[in-house]
Order: structure tokens, then C-alpha cells, then sequence
């Protein structure tokens, strides 16, 4: 039988059993009754509980045990078997183990129902108010490294996750010896020598333009010097010209 099914005709059990119940309980109990004996009313569990109690019935077909959120039962309970179809009779012993940490902290219902053969209606006991306090993991913190400034070798720094954390050391100030007379002498030559060494080997915008206006002018220069030598050309032969009819 799934969930779904046992959940909903779980709830159409429980209405009839809180608005007629001279009729759902209309069969004569068994002296050993249907009745979970532990967890009690008003419990307070945590972890794996075994749930203790009686499950027989002079007709036993079968029973199951199930929870639901809330203090109390009600139409709309949410019923969940923890247990469900066992066809063997307990008395006076385990029922069920009810794994509390698989679900949140707060109030629950526990329902004991047992079947007899030939009757689909269950003989039904409640155990309401059940606080359900599970402890929860509290993360472990990760220590930091500070920083230190004795040791030239640090030593590695465990953490609780495996990773290993090497503290920070801070080095002093490095000595600058101060320069020799020599040495200012020759700085004036090497600063020439690296700038030269550094100079791009690409020109320069400025250098650029320059280039650009120099070509301009030489070709202005050309175009008037080919349009002087046209000019005389042409003079030159209406001169030819001339001659030839005088």
C-alpha cells in the first residue's frame, strides 16, 4: 500500500473516530489492547527511539505504527508509518524504531493501529504531545593564522578541515649601502647610456608631423617646378610657331 493511500485513509479513519466513535470502537477490546506503552504523553525524545507497546487482538491480522506533525490529532494530519503491515503480534515489547533524527525538532502525534482479519476498520491508540529535540551540529570554527616575527621558518599551522595555514612574516628593511664618490661620478653616464638604451624605436608624434610637413613641401615644390617646365613648353613652341609664318 503506498504513502499516499495510507496517509488519506488514515485521516477518514481518524474523522469517524473523533465524530462517532461509539461506532469505530464498536468491536470489544481484547483485555491486552492495542496501547503503546513508550514514548508517553509529554516526551521529550532525541535520536533512534524504540517504541514500546502491545500489538495483538484474538483475530491479529496485522498493525503499523505512524506519526504525524502537531501535539494532536486532527482531520488534517499528515500521517507518515513508521512501520505499516506487520503480521507479527508484540506484547509487551518493540514496535517500531521511530529514527527522529530524519526529521525537524517540534510536537508530534504517534498512532498505533491494529487490524483484525476480516475488518478494515483498526483498533487506533494516540500518544500526543511528543517534543522531538534533536541537538544540531554546531560548525567548528577554522583558527586563523597571526602573523609572527621571530621565526625565520614558520611552522605550518593545522586546521580542523586538513588544510594547512603558513603564518605571515614580516621581513625588515633591506640595506641600501650609500654610493661612493666613483659611483656619482659614472651615474650621470649610465643615466645617458639606459636612456639611450630605453629610447622607442618607433618616432615620436612630434617627429612625425615633421616628416609629414617636409613632404608636403617637397611635393608642392616638384608640382610647381613641373608646372614651370609645361609653361615654358608650351611658350616655346608658339614661339616655333610664330617664326615658321613670319
Amino acid at each position: 500500500m503506498r504513502r499516499g493511500t495510507i496517509g488519506r485513509w488514515f485521516v477518514i479513519v481518524i474523522i469517524l473516530l473523533l465524530s462517532r466513535p461509539w461506532q469505530v470502537m464498536g468491536a470489544t477490546l481484547p483485555q491486552e489492547g492495542p496501547a503503546i506503552t513508550f514514548p508517553t504523553e509529554g516526551s521529550v525524545v532525541s535520536g533512534e527511539v524504540t517504541i514500546q507497546g502491545t500489538a495483538s487482538h484474538p483475530n491479529f491480522s496485522s498493525y503499523g505504527v505512524l506519526y504525524a506533525p502537531g501535539p494532536r490529532p486532527t482531520g488534517d494530519s499528515q500521517w507518515v508509518p513508521i512501520v505499516f503491515g506487520v503480521q507479527t503480534m508484540v506484547v509487551n515489547g518493540p514496535l517500531a524504531t521511530w529514527d527522529t533524527t530524519q526529521i525537524p525538532n517540534g510536537q508530534y502525534t504517534l498512532a498505533l493501529a491494529v487490524y483484525e482479519v476480516g475488518n478494515d476498520t483498526p483498533f487506533l491508540q494516540f500518544v500526543n504531545n511528543i517534543t522531538v529535540q534533536n541537538e544540531e551540529a554546531t560548525p567548528t570554527p577554522t583558527p586563523t593564522a597571526t602573523p609572527e616575527t621571530a621565526a625565520a621558518n614558520p611552522t605550518p599551522v593545522p586546521t580542523s578541515e586538513g588544510a594547512i595555514i603558513v603564518p605571515t612574516i614580516e621581513q625588515p628593511p633591506t640595506f641600501t649601502p650609500a654610493p661612493t664618490p666613483d659611483q656619482e661620478e659614472q651615474s650621470p653616464a649610465s643615466d645617458e647610456e639606459e636612456t639611450g638604451k630605453d629610447e622607442s624605436p618607433f618616432p615620436s608624434a612630434e617627429e612625425l608631423k615633421a616628416s609629414f610637413l617636409a613632404g608636403a613641401w617637397l611635393a608642392v615644390f616638384f608640382y610647381l617646378l613641373g608646372g614651370l617646365y609645361l609653361a615654358g613648353k608650351v611658350a616655346w613652341r608658339r614661339y616655333l610657331r610664330s617664326q615658321k609664318r613670319g
